[in-house]
C-alpha cells in the first residue's frame, strides 16, 4: 500500500514541512508529465509500488540499433533513462539531451558536410542572372563557362560573415590551374555583369560579392551585411575612383 492518509503520516512522526514539500513535489510531476507518486512514497513512508508492463518493449536488435545511427542511439538511452528517473527535474534534463540528439541525427550529412568550413547561402535570382548576363556578355561560350567557375571559387572562398573573398586573383589562378590573363578576362567580365565589385586596398584589389546574392555567415546578421557592402564597397569604391 502506497498511498495512506496525511493524518496517519503525521501519527507516524512526518513533519508538517514534509508533507508540504511533497505536495510541491506532485505539482512539479505533473506539470513535467511524470508518473505523480503519493506523499507516503515521497516522504519515504512507504515503498513505491511496483509497477508490471504486460507488453514490455523489446530491445531493438544490433543490427537495428546500428541503423538507427549513433545520434539516435544516444537519443534512444536517454529517452528510456527518463523513464526511469524519479526525480521529475532530472527526467526533463535528460528528455531534453534526448530532444538535441535526436536534431543532430536530422541534420546529419549522406556525403559532404554542409555544416562545414565553405557554408554559404546562393540567391538563385542571383545565379539565374549572372549566367544570362555572361553568356550575353561574353565573346565565346567557353570565356562564359571560365567566368562562372570562377565566380564559384569567389563564393566558395568568402570570409566568415562578410561580402569579401579571402583570395586574390593570384591565388584564384593557383587554386583553378589557370593563367592571370585568363583570370583577368574572367574577373573583368564577372565585374561588368555585376556578379562581383572589386575595391582597391593599397596594392591590392579586394574581390567582394554582393550580400544579396551571396552571403556567408548568420542569416540574422544578412540586413546588416548588405548596408556594410552598400557604405564600404559601392559608396566608398565611388569615392575611391574620384579623381585626385
Amino acid at each position: 500500500m502506497s498511498r495512506i492518509p496525511i493524518q496517519e503520516l503525521r501519527r507516524m512522526g512526518v513533519s508538517a514541512e514534509d508533507i508540504e514539500t511533497a505536495k510541491l513535489t506532485q505539482l512539479a510531476q505533473r506539470r513535467n508529465g511524470s508518473p505523480v507518486q503519493s506523499i507516503g512514497v515521497i516522504v519515504g513512508a512507504v515503498e513505491p509500488r511496483r509497477r508490471t508492463n504486460p507488453n514490455p518493449p523489446a530491445d531493438l536488435t544490433e543490427r537495428a540499433m546500428r541503423k538507427r545511427g549513433a545520434y539516435d542511439q544516444a537519443a534512444l538511452l536517454a529517452d528510456q533513462a527518463a523513464l526511469r528517473e524519479r526525480s521529475p527535474e532530472r527526467a526533463m534534463m535528460a528528455r531534453q539531451a534526448s530532444k538535441t540528439l535526436k536534431e543532430l541525427s536530422a541534420a546529419q550529412q549522406l556525403e559532404f558536410d554542409f555544416f562545414g568550413g565553405g557554408n554559404v547561402s546562393i540567391a538563385f535570382q542571383y545565379q539565374d542572372a549572372v549566367t544570362e548576363r555572361l553568356f550575353a556578355a561574353a565573346k565565346t561560350p567557353a570565356q562564359a563557362f571560365h567566368a562562372q567557375a570562377v565566380l564559384w571559387q569567389i563564393c566558395r572562398n568568402l570570409g566568415w560573415q562578410t561580402y569579401e573573398c579571402t583570395k586574390t586573383a593570384a591565388d584564384l589562378c593557383e587554386i583553378m590551374r589557370t593563367k592571370a590573363p585568363n583570370m583577368a578576362v574572367a574577373l573583368d567580365l564577372l565585374e561588368q555583369v555585376g556578379a562581383i565589385h572589386r575595391v582597391k586596398r593599397g596594392r591590392v584589389k579586394v574581390i567582394t560579392v554582393t550580400p544579396e546574392g551571396a552571403f556567408r555567415g548568420n542569416v540574422n546578421n544578412h540586413a546588416q551585411a548588405v548596408e556594410r557592402f552598400k557604405l564600404d564597397v559601392i559608396e566608398g569604391g565611388k569615392s575611391s575612383e574620384a579623381p585626385q
